[in-house]
């Protein structure tokens, strides 16, 4: 539909010689032919202009419209009272004006209709343009506002980032800690919008640069000469909105776990990230070879976990339920995973494999 529209509205910014021209080569082009399907035409004086009538209003405008129905009407009036067969045209031409007189009053009736049709339908296409104008002319008013408010946001989220940095150079190294992880969250978000205003107006965040802008990120900030390395394989998805940042949050909460537990003391390693389509669920999965998960507490007791079965994890080994914890960013994960309907899970197969499934809907409501 925008393709349509734009056509239209950019063959109306012509300027008015060219539009003018326009529609009246294109009423030519359709007396042209009647002329060559006389026989076939034989009985319709009119029908074959009216799509250069249709389509000159609508490319050209208004204006040009009008020159089209005064010129179709002048070359439809042959078609009205027509000369006996095998008079060359010059003479039927000669002709003509005795001919229209002879006509009887009933016999303007056909030329009359035409007229009054073909205004109707300049009218009609006249409403059109001006509504394809209000349209038009309300999109650049919503591109501009979500400019604005995108720009407003990331001016927010960088302010809030300042603060945390000042507030963790002033704490002690565990508040410190908790503030650099916010502070990462804080930073996600300013992705997602980044993305949304490089976007304007559409609704989508193309899964693939964003995932992969944000892991570019995380190793910027934490890999910094260890001997990590990442893989991502992402489908080339477009997420809504809310999903972009349900997923990307869940992506940073995992991904920072995994550089921050998953390889001690300089191991190396790898950590894969994946993005994909499984039934009617996105799923995303961080994964790394590192040192694993603890075995469950030696008191019997069942640490709490969100993991959910074996066959959803994708993975076959030992199942490691998620040590109970109260971290900000556990509980971040489990919200998340609440409030759009999803599941939230991890299994240790030599390294962690962790993941997070949403439902493949727009109706994502978290956040």
């Amino acid at each position: 539909m925008k393709p349509f529209i734009t056509t239209f509205l950019s063959l109306r910014r012509r300027p008015a010689p060219v539009r003018y021209a326009g529609a009246a080569l294109l009423v030519c082009l359709a007396f042209g032919v009647r002329i060559a399907l006389d026989d076939v035409l034989d009985g319709y004086p009119v029908v074959h202009f009216f799509p250069a009538l249709v389509l000159g209003t609508l490319w050209f405008g208004v204006g040009p419209g009008l020159v089209a129905v005064v010129l179709s009407t002048t070359l439809a009036l042959p078609f009205f009272a027509p000369a006996d067969d095998g008079i060359p045209w010059t003479q039927q031409l000669a002709t003509l004006p005795d001919r229209l007189a002879a006509l009887p009053p009933k016999g303007w009736a056909g030329p009359a209709l035409f007229v009054v049709i073909s205004l109707v339908v300049v009218s009609i296409i006249a409403a059109l343009h001006d509504a394809l104008d209000t349209l038009a002319a309300g999109e650049q008013q919503q591109a501009m506002l979500l400019r604005e408010i995108y720009h407003r946001i990331r001016n927010d989220l960088q302010s809030v980032s300042s603060l945390l940095m000042v507030a963790e150079s002033r704490a002690g190294a565990k508040e410190a800690g908790e503030l650099a992880k916010a502070g990462e969250r804080v930073r996600v978000l300013g992705l997602v919008y980044s993305s949304l205003q490089r976007l304007q107006r559409e609704p989508f965040v193309p899964a693939r640069a964003f995932l992969g802008q944000l892991v570019e990120n995380l190793a910027a900030a934490h890999v910094a000469g260890r001997p990590i390395t990442f893989t991502v394989e992402v489908e080339d998805l477009k997420l809504p909105q809310r999903a972009a940042v349900t997923l990307g949050l869940a992506a940073n909460e995992l991904l920072t776990n995994a550089l921050k537990y998953a390889f001690p003391a300089g191991r190396p390693g790898t950590v894969a990230v994946r993005l994909g389509t499984e039934g009617q669920r996105w799923v995303l999965r961080v994964e790394d070879d590192g040192v694993g998960l603890p075995p469950p507490a030696a008191n019997g007791e069942s640490p709490a976990t969100t993991a959910g079965p074996a066959e959803d994890s994708g993975t076959n080994g030992n199942h490691h339920p998620r040590p109970a914890r109260t971290g900000l960013g556990h509980l971040l994960l489990e919200q998340l995973a609440r409030q759009c309907g999803g599941q939230l899970g991890q299994v240790s197969d030599g390294g962690v494999k962790a993941w997070m499934a949403v439902p493949a809907t727009p109706e994502i409501t978290a956040l």
